[in-house]
């Protein structure tokens, strides 16, 4: 059981974080933290006699429990209280002093394989306006590996369906540090899908707008929510259970390591400026990449 020490010391830095300009959100996260830490410890353990091994062992029960995110956000909490209590003359230590931030989880997003992607498209082959649409943003989203963000933010000017290429001027860092540009290419059943969809658009009531997608039943624009219910929808006409707009990207990056493509290519092409970020989008198919390139390079058949 907590001791109560814990309840009266956090009404105290509950009124410090108020202090300092803490948001309402920031706070009822520490004051979780601070809960799971105060009941995790041995029984009367008052806050001044944590030491580095408690701070340690809560982080591995915490990581186990739950997950890696968790115990990162909770650990920022109880470190920022060791801290208040030691500026405060509450303890002698800050018994977080040394330990590192706990590291997050890497991520996988599962990829869509090709049969997966046929039966998506599948279902969008009418010549309704709605089917033209639907097709020519999967086509590019399988194709482009375009963002949500990205592919929402599309107008009319940006696509070139002679040349085959798509300029993008969204994406992650363009409200901070200006807008970032760049032009991808798509195949020719990309582009036919595209054209398509230009044709028909034409017709629509509101034709006339800059915005690329056009809204169903004579709405004006269509939303990246919009774009996320259609993805959904599409993959339950497939029969393929939960699809996510972002599944494409990870799809698209991981065919085009898979074909031989290079990481400078994938890159530009995919808007990254970050190693890091090229490794977590391959790390779903990597395994299957180190088997293909040993069974190609083996030394046993070149003997």
């Amino acid at each position: 059981m907590a001791h109560d020490e814990f309840a009266d010391l956090g009404d105290s830095w509950e009124l410090a974080l108020r202090a300092d300009g803490y948001s309402d959100n920031t706070i009822t996260s520490y004051r979780r933290a601070l809960r799971s830490l105060a009941a995790w410890l041995p029984p009367d353990t008052t806050p001044d006699q944590i030491t580095r091994d408690h701070i340690r062992g809560w982080i591995v029960a915490t990581r186990n429990a739950t997950s890696s995110g968790t115990a990162r956000s909770w650990f920022a909490g109880v470190r920022h209280f060791c801290r208040f209590l030691l500026a405060e003359g509450e303890a002698a230590t800050d018994p977080t002093d040394g330990i590192r931030t706990p590291p997050p989880n890497a991520p996988v997003t599962p990829v869509l394989d090709e049969d997966a992607l046929r039966a998506l498209l599948a279902t969008a082959t009418a010549t309704t306006f709605q089917d033209r649409r639907d097709a020519a943003i999967l086509y590019l989203l399988i194709d482009g590996g375009l963002r949500l963000a990205e592919i929402t933010a599309l107008r009319v000017d940006d696509v070139d369906v002679r040349s085959r290429t798509v300029t993008i001027t969204a994406g992650k860092g363009s409200g901070r540090s200006g807008a970032r540009r760049r032009v991808i290419a798509v195949g020719v059943k990309a582009a036919r899908a595209l054209d398509r969809y230009l044709r028909e658009r034409r017709r629509h009531p509101y034709a006339e707008l800059p915005a690329l997608w056009l809204g169903g039943r004579g709405r004006a624009t269509l939303t990246d929510s919009g774009i996320k219910a259609m993805v959904q929808r599409r993959a339950a006409q497939a029969g393929i259970g939960h699809v996510h707009p972002h599944m494409f990207r990870h799809s698209w990056a991981a065919a085009f390591q898979a074909a031989g493509g290079s990481d400078g290519d994938l890159m530009t092409l995919g808007g990254w400026r970050s190693r890091t970020m090229l490794d977590r989008y391959g790390a779903a198919t990597a395994a299957d990449r180190a088997r293909r390139a040993a069974s190609r390079l083996s030394l046993g058949d070149r003997l």
